[in-house]
């Protein structure tokens, strides 16, 4: 066994001494081979991955060839200690070389590996028979955990989801086991004197400000067993038993605040860290940094305790998101404009100064190509005016009586003028390119350099009838929110019918022109955003005023019959209206309302639809079913579940 140990290490440290080409310039053009950064690497990752497996193999090995300890860690004590050690001076480059691979080697695999073979390193430290031994990855002088530290500090900020996610593995096993050893070490009165924070960060010391942000970070990343793995720690570690060795669970009521707890006392290096990857290159990496801020504002930012740590670092984080709304990635100019919405709901004073930009950025974004941004843009102004009253209503209403009409304005074209244009080869030449391994655009970010132009290099042009299409988001935040004066979310904010009327009358007068190709998905938006709307304004409301302005437009589009070209998204939109409406203001009046415009019989096929669709989906178990989701593979329902009988 000693032979093959000897074995895989000579090949390790004869791999480490090879030339290596700079992850600073481009590693395919390397002079000494196709070292790039997607290719196995000589063998060196096959090296780390025989390593990894025979460290998690040494366990309880003892008697006939010699060792006398439970674990690797026992066996090979001095590859953990000081490469100046006269007993180490034939390993020195042990502990080096893992966070060279880790840290600088340019192949992602070999990072991944080295990760793997930190985690079953620390697995071997929890298993030792020698409790003193456990002092290599707790004491802040150790060699070792110098490693930990700087490798965990490069893998969970990688830009290869795959090294970010054995970073993510290599973080829970380290932190779990660090809190193992805090709380088996700890006494009554050291409790008492560290009441105040939580056992990660008793445990973790130093680390805390390197740890936490990324641990934060993680949670919303864009590669799901990431994200979902990232998220499943951080119950592991902030979970009421958390000081328990045998029970990781998570609960609201912890020690120290719990997690909500060690990100206020860590948002200094938090709130700095954020602000660095939302300027990060990884367009996933803005995005996820973006939804990182808002979770801030809307957590901390509201908590009547944890507020005022926030309250020092708005500005900073403000700053990072209106350089986010340039960002030629439309998730991130997305994410950011929700964020900054929450930051004036939690921040009201502070953001004042930057009210007249902010103001800006979401009316440009409520007319943007993208449909998600269109409507968030409409959620942010929806929480400006619960934030700063009645002056912000009126600017918005001002905004959606200019921007309501601009259909009005969209160039007449055929449906085949329009197909001939999506079908046209050199119309999409030079577009939009996407990142290996992901469905994301490959974008290059935005920054104070191109700030006031839309900082895109190849872009479709804005269509008038994009702006009509975003009203209608911002109508049903208007309608939702602030629709009945005891619902209101302000006491002086109230849509009346003196205000409203007169746009829905607007709205349904231009969602019934049809002499461009899109108006089918302005009707869509249309149909998808009146059942809400209908709600907020109430049974007898909806029906005495607005009820008849849509009914003949939208039984119009319950089918094709008529030969108008409707697309199967709006016809089902439609159906789904109308069904939506009906129970609310009942079957029977809304088809009565139907009779007029000689569209009952369609409605009955809709409802009808629905009722066949429903009673296959309940035939099938798909209602009343728990289902757990898996980020490798479809749902499936739980075996401990029971159907709907």
């Amino acid at each position: 066994r000693q032979q093959i140990h000897n074995a895989i290490l000579a090949s390790l440290e004869s791999h480490l001494q090879m030339k290596e080409p700079s992850r600073e310039n481009n590693p395919s053009a390397a002079t000494d081979g196709a070292l790039d950064d997607t290719t196995g690497w000589r063998a060196l990752e096959t090296n780390l991955h025989a390593l990894a497996s025979y460290i998690d193999g040494c366990v309880g090995r003892s008697g006939a060839e010699g060792y006398n300890g439970g674990s690797y860690t026992d066996e090979q004590l001095a590859m953990f200690q000081e490469s100046s050690s006269s007993s180490n001076e034939n390993n020195g480059w042990f502990l080096s070389g893992l966070q060279h691979c880790c840290v600088v080697h340019v192949n992602r695999h070999v990072r991944a590996a080295s990760a793997a073979v930190l985690g079953v390193l620390v697995k071997s430290c929890m298993r030792s028979r020698n409790p003193a031994h456990r002092d290599l990855l707790m004491e802040q002088t150790s060699p070792f955990r110098a490693v930990l530290k700087e490798s965990l500090r490069s893998t969970l900020e990688d830009n290869w989801s795959q090294v970010r996610m054995a970073g993510s593995v290599l973080c829970r096993r380290f932190v779990c086991a660090i809190l193992r050893i805090h709380a088996s070490e700890s006494d009554s009165e050291e409790e008492e004197e560290e009441e105040e924070l939580t056992v990660f960060e008793s445990a973790a010391d130093d680390l805390v400000p390197m740890l936490l942000p990324r641990m934060c970070l993680n949670r919303f990343y864009l590669a799901q067993g990431v994200k979902l793995y990232s998220q499943d720690t951080w119950k592991l570690v902030f979970g009421a038993h958390a000081h328990n060795p045998d029970e990781l669970h998570s609960s609201e009521e912890t020690k120290g605040g719990g997690g909500m707890g060690a990100v206020a006392r860590s948002a200094a290096p938090l709130c700095r860290y954020y602000s660095k990857m939302c300027d990060a290159d990884n367009h996933a990496v803005r995005e996820a940094a973006c939804q990182g801020v808002a979770e801030l504002a809307q957590k901390v930012g509201t908590h009547p305790v944890y507020a005022e740590y926030l309250s020092p670092y708005v500005t900073m984080l403000l700053q990072a998101l209106l350089m986010c709304f340039h960002d030629e990635s439309w998730p991130v100019r997305d994410e950011a404009c929700l964020a900054c919405g929450i930051f004036c709901l939690a921040y009201a004073d502070e953001c004042t100064s930057e009210l007249p930009t902010l103001f800006e950025r979401w009316t440009e974004q409520l007319t943007d190509q993208i449909w998600s941004v269109r409507e968030d843009a409409a959620v942010a102004l929806g929480d400006a005016i619960t934030a700063y009253g009645p002056e912000m209503l009126e600017k918005v209403l001002a905004v959606v009586r200019k921007s309501l009409p601009a259909a009005r304005d969209q160039p007449p074209m055929s449906r085949q003028e329009y197909k001939r244009l999506q079908n046209d080869a050199n119309a999409h030449t030079g577009n939009q390119v996407y990142s290996c391994g992901s469905l994301a655009p490959k974008l290059r970010k935005g920054g104070a350099g191109r700030i006031g132009c839309s900082s895109c290099l190849v872009d479709r042009p804005k269509a008038p009838w994009e702006a009509t299409d975003g009203c209608i988001y911002l109508l049903r935040e208007l309608c939702v929110r602030f629709a009945n004066r005891d619902e209101s979310d302000r006491e002086d904010v109230v849509m009346n019918d003196n205000i409203l009327l007169p746009l829905m009358t607007e709205l349904a007068d231009v969602c019934r022109l049809s002499h461009y190709p899109q108006s089918d998905d302005l009707r869509t938006t249309l149909w998808r955003q009146l059942p809400p709307i209908a709600e907020a304004l109430g049974k007898r409301r909806f029906k005495g005023l607005y009820l008849d302005l849509f009914i003949e437009l939208l039984a119009k589009n319950l089918d094709d019959r008529h030969g108008t070209g409707a697309s199967q998204l709006s016809i089902h939109a439609a159906g789904q209206c109308c069904e939506e409406i009906a129970n609310l203001i009942g079957v029977g009046i809304f088809r009565g309302r139907l009779e007029v415009t000689g569209q009952e019989d369609a409605f009955d096929r809709v409802m009808e639809e629905r009722r066949r669709e429903q009673h296959m989906a309940a035939a099938s178990g798909r209602f009343g079913r728990e289902v757990f989701h898996s980020p490798f593979g479809p749902p499936i329902a739980s075996p401990m579940a029971r159907p709907v009988a």
